[in-house]
């Protein structure tokens, strides 16, 4: 995997120096932005990585089917990866990354002893909170008062909690190759969970353990695919630590690290709701699409708040249907706007780190081009993805124990999800730039704001239109806190959107119109859900190559700067 590691800092700069550009360089004026090379890096890495996670689900889903065994894996394996989203994208790397790149450059032996530092306390902190998780979860085993299907999905956060402080470690370890210009390792670890969670799969179902795939060989076979996940725990961390040590060697001597690590701990806390928004709002529909539904054995009626009132319509598969739903829309989100900030995350801390007026210029262009990126690649991402919701589907899922009737569930959720990738994806780089800029409060308020406002939705929603109505509730959120949080940026960049921003977007929103103008009739003409599975895949592949063909070539013609940033992104490395 050496190869990952091709983009090394240029010869002209100090060996210490973060290989992100300093703003005084060439490579980020305007017509270049260097982030966007990196991009590209963890973008191609991030669809493999995707294109596996699908394998991997697919996989799951087929041979599990929409029941209760595959929903309580689903929030077994939902606490981990929590925790791998919110330190994988989230508040750890955030604040690790700027504070790593300022001592990397200022004084590198402090910078080593600040990174050997935090990984330490990492591993003590998620070492310790994860025995008080297998603790509560024991406790609450012994307890008889859960159904059967409950049981099972404590007794699978039991297997795979542990992976929780093997995956923070992985992350924080990402943030300093990150720094160091090593964006490789990090991007493509999440290769290694997918690619041994397959293996599990095929091996957990086709040995006598999986006892013919009946209803108790599967309850034994799930316990095999949520050991594998820890095994690849292990196999990331020791591949994340070998790229770390050919860039910094750690050390056990942490001297005058004790303001570094104030200053980190006093930001890193509004990063965790700052950024964790997403996840924890995920989170919630998972566990209110598991506890709002009715259990096998459990109660004929819901209870809430002192209250005995009808279930909302939902059944326990609905937490299948969600995580297949999410996992489609975080495809493009994971591959270009989550790569896209990853990538500007670093420039915009340097060139925040700036005081000059030059860095105040690079910083609010590297803001404006990437949020004319995200747009560009996000919304033509949100409205192909609802044209093509019914065949992508069903090409993916429909397989073994899961059929046609479940694949149009997870469609029908897809669709409210897919409406705000844009939203979703611009929202990583507005976050970020608060946080380059030194400000972790303010995210931190609209956060809070957005998860309670995404609550109240998701318990309105939900009694009229079930499992959709918590998508949609995602989706209105998102676009909310999108609005805010440009209103609130200006503070910082000064007007977020000016005309090239607007001008960026009215071609990307026209050229979108156009696409959906083309696909539509193909599914009038050709409706998804009466098609053979293998008609699904003709209809699916014909709507893709054409709405990409749409907007590239009407991008081309019409002068569209952000294909030119994508084309040359690899070129300023």
């Amino acid at each position: 995997m050496s190869d990952l590691n091709h983009d090394t800092p240029p010869p002209d700069l100090p060996p210490n120096t973060p290989s992100v550009v300093p703003p005084d360089a060439p490579a980020t004026t305007p017509d270049t932005p260097r982030f966007v090379g990196h991009a590209v890096l963890v973008a191609a890495l991030t669809l493999i990585s995707r294109i596996t996670g699908l394998l991997r689900d697919a996989m799951l889903f087929a041979s599990f089917g929409r029941g209760p065994i595959a929903s309580a894996f689903v929030i077994g394996f939902m606490v981990p990866n929590l925790f791998r989203r919110l330190f994988g994208e989230g508040a750890l790397s955030s604040a690790f990354i700027p504070a790593y790149a300022e001592l990397s450059r200022n004084d590198p032996k402090i910078a080593r002893r600040f990174a050997s530092l935090c990984i330490a306390l990492l591993l003590i902190v998620t070492a310790g909170l994860t025995l008080l998780g297998e603790l509560g979860l024991w406790y609450m085993s012994t307890l008889d008062v859960w159904t059967q299907d409950t049981l099972l999905a404590i007794r699978l956060t039991m297997w795979m909690l542990p992976y929780m402080p093997l995956i923070c470690l992985v992350a924080l370890i990402g943030g300093a190759l990150q720094v160091r210009g090593r964006f490789g390792p990090p991007a493509a670890a999440p290769i290694l969970l997918n690619l041994i969670m397959i293996a599990a799969i095929v091996l957990a179902t086709h040995t006598p353990a999986a006892g013919g795939l009946n209803e108790q060989g599967l309850r034994s076979a799930i316990h095999i695919v949520a050991v594998s996940i820890l095994l690849a725990g292990v196999l990331q961390l020791i591949w994340q630590v070998v790229a770390l040590l050919r860039v910094e060697r750690l050390t056990v001597d942490f001297s005058s690290t004790a303001n570094p690590l104030k200053k980190l701990l006093w930001v890193m806390g509004p990063m965790v709701l700052g950024l964790a928004v997403f996840q924890i709002n995920a989170a919630f529909d998972t566990l209110i699409a598991w506890g709002f539904a009715p259990k096998e054995g459990g109660a004929a009626m819901l209870s809430l708040f002192g209250r005995e009132m009808a279930y909302p319509i939902l059944d326990a598969g609905q937490v299948v249907s969600l995580a297949g739903a999410q996992r489609l829309y975080q495809f493009p989100l994971g591959v270009f706007g989550i790569a896209i900030a990853t990538a500007i995350y670093p420039a915009l801390a340097l060139a925040a780190a700036d005081r000059s007026d030059l860095g105040k210029t690079h910083f609010r262009t590297t803001l404006h081009h990437g949020l004319r990126l995200s747009f560009f690649i996000g919304l033509p991402a949100s409205v192909g993805l609802i044209l093509v919701r019914v065949p992508l589907t069903r090409v993916i899922f429909e397989h073994g124990r899961f059929d046609l009737q479940d694949s149009l569930r997870v469609a029908v959720i897809l669709a409210g999800y897919a409406s705000a990738v844009w939203a979703y994806s611009m929202t990583h780089i507005l976050t970020r730039t608060f946080y380059a800029a030194g400000d972790s409060k303010t995210p931190l308020r609209v956060s809070v704001t957005m998860v309670l406002f995404n609550l109240a939705l998701n318990l309105t929603l939900i009694w009229p239109l079930g499992a959709a109505g918590l998508a949609w509730s995602t989706a209105i959120s998102a676009v909310a806190q999108v609005l805010i949080l440009l209103l609130l940026v200006r503070k910082h960049a000064g007007p977020p959107v000016d005309a090239s921003v607007l001008k960026g977007w009215a071609r990307t929103a026209a050229l979108t119109i156009v696409m959906a103008g083309a696909l539509g009739p193909m599914l009038m003409r050709y409706p998804a859900q009466d098609q053979t599975w293998s008609g699904c895949v003709l209809l699916l592949s014909v709507m893709v190559i054409v709405g990409a063909a749409i907007i590239v070539t009407g991008g081309w013609l019409t002068g569209a700067e952000e294909l030119r940033w994508l084309r040359r992104g690899r070129s300023t490395d």
